[in-house]
């Protein structure tokens, strides 16, 4: 009860086992690839607001539980109603997120950039799904998120080298 009050353990309705996340593809496209052929670039307005929305997200991570964090994800993903289909609008998230990158340090940071970059799909009204994924060896864990099957914040070659556990 004692790990039930402190949301280290979750009390179930009915019986549950955990689903094994689907079987990703390789090869896969990445959102940086297409951006890096157009000639899109951020504003300085939107790579600010990235900025401001990463520092949120990585003050969250301190101050509150992950299993509240990745709920407060579900729940705003379960609010939209119908989702977007915007390409350029996705193209212009990523490229703010991207330029975040020099601005806030990003080497070791997937979790909180990850999250931002979500939710600002969310925000927008674009699918967005969260992944959390490892590696064996040597022992890595990673998470990157895709929109429309592609891979928003990272590249294929990375990503595929790890196994998701988590998807939200």
């Amino acid at each position: 009860m004692a790990l039930m009050g402190h949301a280290q353990l979750l009390e179930m309705d009915a019986p549950a086992a955990p689903m094994p996340c689907p079987a990703r593809a390789s090869g896969r496209e990445s959102l940086l690839d297409r951006l890096e052929a157009s000639d899109h670039r951020s504003s300085t307005a939107a790579t600010i607001a990235a900025s401001l929305h990463i520092t949120s997200v990585r003050a969250q991570l301190r101050l509150r539980s992950l299993s509240g964090i990745f709920a407060r994800l579900r729940r705003s993903k379960n609010a939209v109603r119908n989702w977007r289909h915007a390409p350029d609008e996705a193209l212009a998230i990523v490229a703010a997120f991207a330029a975040s990158a020099r601005v806030l340090r990003s080497h070791d940071q997937c979790l909180p950039r990850s999250l931002a970059l979500a939710h600002a799909f969310i925000r927008a009204g674009l699918a967005a799904d969260l992944l959390l994924a490892v590696r064996l060896r040597p022992f890595a864990a990673h998470c990157w998120v895709e929109h429309d099957g592609l891979i928003a914040n990272d590249r294929a070659a990375h990503v595929d080298s790890y196994q998701p556990i988590l998807i939200l």
